[in-house]
């Protein structure tokens, strides 16, 4: 079979979140805006819709449109999308997590006597208080970030919608190479921010938190599993993930395999990567439970993360098939070292 001539699309979209991700956002965002924790079934008997208040910009107080679980609901499963200028709300985020100042210089400008840079002062003042030593400091041609977590959402996001819409091209290298870096990038979103939990805990703690370095250890070096204890170290809260963390360990070991190639080996179905692609959606619903558990907002890029349409295996040849074997030890299980 000529494969560098079929022009079919081997992983589709349902055009749907996962099976039950609607209700799940809708709940997170009502919660998040009434200031409370009902349940879905206690949401759904409450007919009534309230408004939300708040001051934006300074001195301007601003009031929501009517709003109540109901209508929440109804707007996401109408949308691919939450927004919250939709019902005049105010935007979800956690400035230390989610703000981030990006600066572009296309010039150097030096004259003998000094050098013209830009610093920014938001890392002290906005995310991790004045004993933050860093003051990211940019004089010549490129970029500045004072975080990177914003820009590697969207990264995410954005490629993992490309390489469904491109999976004509899922049999040749370049596909499987922006798949590799999607894996990466994903478990490097969750890595981002438990580092900038002990970062914050560290200088610049929220009431209530503890910084013991004897108990937390370094931060550097750490296994993810050691990371997850940090929360529960800082803030005293319990992460309640343990569905999440199981894809989180199919992810992590992936990008253990497609950074190092330990063993240099490799088999990578279409199927399976379907299945990695809406795992990637559980790193999302992770961080999540992260905001949770140390009660920060969980912010409309998040939310949207969430939403991202389920991804769906469909075979050139159509007929019975064997499903994936559970034992680990065919298709890309074949490609590891045994267990």
């Amino acid at each position: 079979m000529a494969y560098d001539n079929i022009n079919h699309k081997f992983i589709q979209s349902t055009e749907k979140p996962l099976i039950g991700m609607n209700t799940e956002v809708a709940l997170l965002i009502t919660n998040q805006y009434s200031k409370q924790n009902l349940s879905a079934e206690k949401w759904r008997k409450k007919k009534e819709k309230w408004t939300v208040s708040y001051e934006f910009p300074p001195g301007e107080i601003k009031k929501s449109k009517p709003i109540n679980y109901l209508v929440i609901a109804d707007y996401i499963r109408s949308n691919p999308y939450f927004d919250p200028a939709a019902f005049d709300l105010p935007e979800l985020s956690c400035p230390w997590l989610d703000h981030a100042s990006e600066i572009k210089m296309d010039y150097h400008m030096f004259d003998n006597t000094a050098i013209f840079g830009i610093t920014s002062g938001d890392l002290q003042a906005h995310y991790y208080g004045n004993k933050y030593p860093i003051h990211p400091l940019l004089q010549r041609e490129g970029r500045l970030y004072t975080s990177f977590q914003p820009q590697l959402i969207r990264r995410i996001t954005r490629e993992r919608t490309r390489l469904i819409e491109m999976s004509d091209k899922s049999l040749s290298d370049d596909w499987i190479f922006d798949l590799r870096n999607l894996i990466s990038d994903s478990i490097s979103l969750l890595d981002i921010a438990l580092n900038q939990l002990y970062i914050k805990a560290e200088y610049d703690p929220m009431p209530g938190w503890k910084f013991d370095k004897g108990v937390l250890g370094e931060r550097h070096g750490r296994r993810l599993n050691d990371k997850f204890k940090w929360i529960y170290q800082i803030t005293g809260n319990i992460l309640n993930a343990e569905s999440e963390k199981e894809n989180l360990e199919i992810l992590k070991d992936l990008r253990n395999h497609f950074m190092h190639f330990d063993p240099p080996s490799i088999v990578i179905t279409l199927e399976e990567a379907t299945n990695w692609l809406n795992q990637i959606i559980d790193i999302g619903r992770l961080i999540v439970k992260i905001r949770r558990a140390i009660k920060v907002d969980i912010s409309v890029a998040l939310i949207n993360f969430l939403l991202q349409k389920e991804a769906i295996f469909v075979p050139y040849v159509k007929g019975k098939r064997a499903p994936l074997n559970p034992n680990k030890k065919e298709d890309y299980y074949s490609s590891i070292w045994g267990k």
